[in-house]
């Protein structure tokens, strides 16, 4: 039989579980209910655990399989509500090409910020999981905000986002050879380079430039310019790229802690006719 203890630490268990994948909502234990309280900004919702227990006491061999189930599907149920509309609170730049822009209907409706090389940045909404929307201006004009705030509310969000990150790499006792790499995103791992706590950090440690790479869109490569490892980061960054399962971009960027520019892309190959004699 089981017991309130047992319950308990099964409710935990799923807490720090949704917590961890669900970083930007509050997670909670209902005790009394038996259930988690999910909360943040437009998302208000509550999951009742005990279909979920039945579940695991009937087949116990099949627990990780159904947490994992249970976790994923919590997703659906942590879309804002309806009215809750545009919030401050869940702005995010992010960082994509030119390219991928011009494939979006309505890219012109978008705030965006040019980064560098084919980088651009726009103002995307965060949603639970791995979902991110841009939004057109309309719907933060309608809430009487204007593009200033809604930039600096981004600049706020993306900064908190990625402080780990700048505070990781000040830890470290050294560089590593081939530089930093950061894939602890899936969606905005280039937005890094929007924090300047981040390039701040990266220069300091390099004592130098640093170049950088954003060859998948949860991928932010990183490598001192002075560093042996510097020569062969254009190769790097263009395999990467052609194996990234969602590219971004091939270009090579250099930061000096303040401002990123261009440094280089790889060179186009020339094209020599299958059959040149035939044009003789």
């Amino acid at each position: 039989m089981s017991t309130p203890e047992d319950r308990s630490a099964f409710a935990e268990r799923l807490r720090l579980q949704l917590q961890a994948r669900y970083r930007e909502l509050s997670v909670s234990v209902d005790a009394p209910r038996f259930a988690l309280r999910l909360a943040g900004s437009g998302v208000d919702a509550t999951l009742p655990l005990s279909a979920l227990w039945s579940a695991v006491e009937r087949e116990p061999a099949r627990t990780s399989t159904l947490i994992a189930d249970f976790v994923r599907a919590a997703e659906g149920r942590l879309q804002p509500q309806p009215g809750s509309a545009f919030s401050p609170a869940r702005v995010l730049w992010c960082v994509r090409s030119r390219q991928y822009l011009e494939e979006l209907s309505r890219s012109a409706e978008l705030l965006r910020r040019d980064v560098a090389g084919d980088l651009v940045a726009f103002v995307a909404e965060t949603l639970p999981g791995s979902i991110m929307r841009g939004i057109p201006r309309v719907e933060w004009e309608q809430r009487g905000h204007d593009d200033a705030e809604v930039s600096a509310a981004a600049d706020r969000n993306t900064a908190a986002r990625f402080a780990s990150v700048a505070q990781r790499v000040r830890a470290a006792d050294r560089v590593p050879a081939d530089g930093w790499q950061y894939a602890g995103d899936a969606l905005f791992a280039g937005s890094a380079l929007l924090v300047p706590d981040v390039l701040h950090a990266l220069v300091e440690k390099a004592e130098g430039d640093v170049l950088l790479g954003v060859p998948d869109r949860a991928l932010l490569l990183a490598v001192p310019a002075a560093a042996p490892g510097a020569e062969r980061f254009q190769r790097r960054v263009q395999q990467a790229f052609r194996d990234a399962m969602t590219p971004v971009s091939r270009d090579v960027l250099v930061t000096d802690g303040e401002s990123i520019r261009l440094h280089g892309r790889p060179a186009r190959r020339r094209r020599t006719p299958l059959m040149a004699w035939l044009q003789d």
